[in-house]
């Protein structure tokens, strides 16, 4: 059981209050899994759109398919991706799955949001329309 001591309501859920210290690991190795997963890959576009789209709020396959105006299989390689490296967390199952942002990528948004700055900004090889 947790103890109010110990933790804090954060994004409606109680957390430890050293939360931060462990899920963020050495920033360097964060800012290279995101290069590798937005800006070095042929997905990476999708993909950062998915995320902004998760930020303003949990969504399901299809709820993503319709906003973005993607295939839905593309739609849930990408989810894929994202879950596989511990960008995105999803909650239930089959197709009212619901996913969401998870801790590593929100302590670390900073530095997603950097490399999405860069990217529309074309400091970077791979060109692209980045934001909308």
């Amino acid at each position: 059981m947790h103890s109010y001591d110990d933790s804090s309501l954060r994004n409606g859920y109680f957390m430890p209050n050293n939360a931060e210290n462990l899920v963020k690991p050495d920033l360097s190795h964060v800012k290279h899994l995101l290069w590798m997963v937005f800006a070095a890959s042929r997905g990476g576009q999708n993909r950062i759109r998915i995320v902004f789209a998760l930020k303003k709020s949990q969504l399901n396959a299809h709820q993503l398919t319709k906003e973005l105006g993607l295939n839905y299989r593309a739609t849930q390689h990408h989810l894929n991706v994202l879950e596989k490296n511990n960008l995105v967390s999803h909650l239930g199952q089959k197709y009212g799955t619901n996913y969401f942002l998870s801790s590593l990528l929100e302590v670390n948004m900073a530095a997603f949001d950097d490399l999405v700055l860069n990217l529309s900004k074309g400091k970077h090889e791979r060109k692209g329309v980045y934001l909308k």
